[in-house]
């Protein structure tokens, strides 16, 4: 899959599925996730008036930023859930593996401020358990994580 591909795919996952709006319905308005998709796209994706926005350009004030290989795209595309836990476990699972990889850009006040902690919630005790089995026990663990993702 090529990385424009990638993007098509891509924009019409996070502003098509219901669980993706779900999910990036959280964020506070005006918050913008930055996804880099192979090195040659960069792309926002914010929400707007209720819906999911994905635009091939680089995102403004991120307070996060996702590395993905075209071909994870395809993975979690053809992921058949509409279950939150199951789609970040997805995701998680292609972070473990080195096809995504995540950059904390912001402040630990964002994190709380901005909505990630809403979508934290989302993924309940499946997620949380899936973060314990990988050695992520705890808010602090969870936190010294974010920490190591800084540039």
């Amino acid at each position: 899959m090529s990385a424009q591909d990638a993007f098509q795919t891509l924009k019409n996952y996070f502003e098509n599925r219901p669980a993706a709006r779900q999910v990036i319905g959280c964020l506070k308005p005006g918050v913008e996730i930055g996804i880099n998709i192979g090195d040659q796209i960069d792309c926002a994706l914010f929400a707007r008036n209720g819906l999911v926005v994905v635009e091939e350009r680089a995102a403004q004030n991120p307070d996060f930023i996702f590395s993905i290989r075209p071909e994870s795209v395809y993975v979690l595309n053809n992921q058949p859930s509409e279950d939150i836990p199951d789609i970040a476990i997805a995701v998680l699972k292609e972070m473990l593996a080195a096809n995504i990889s995540v950059r904390f850009l912001g402040n630990f006040g964002a994190i709380a401020k901005n909505g990630y902690m809403d979508i934290l919630k989302l993924g309940g005790s499946r997620v949380m358990s899936f973060l314990t089995l990988h050695g992520m026990i705890g808010v602090s663990n969870i936190m010294s994580s974010i920490k190591k993702m800084r540039p």
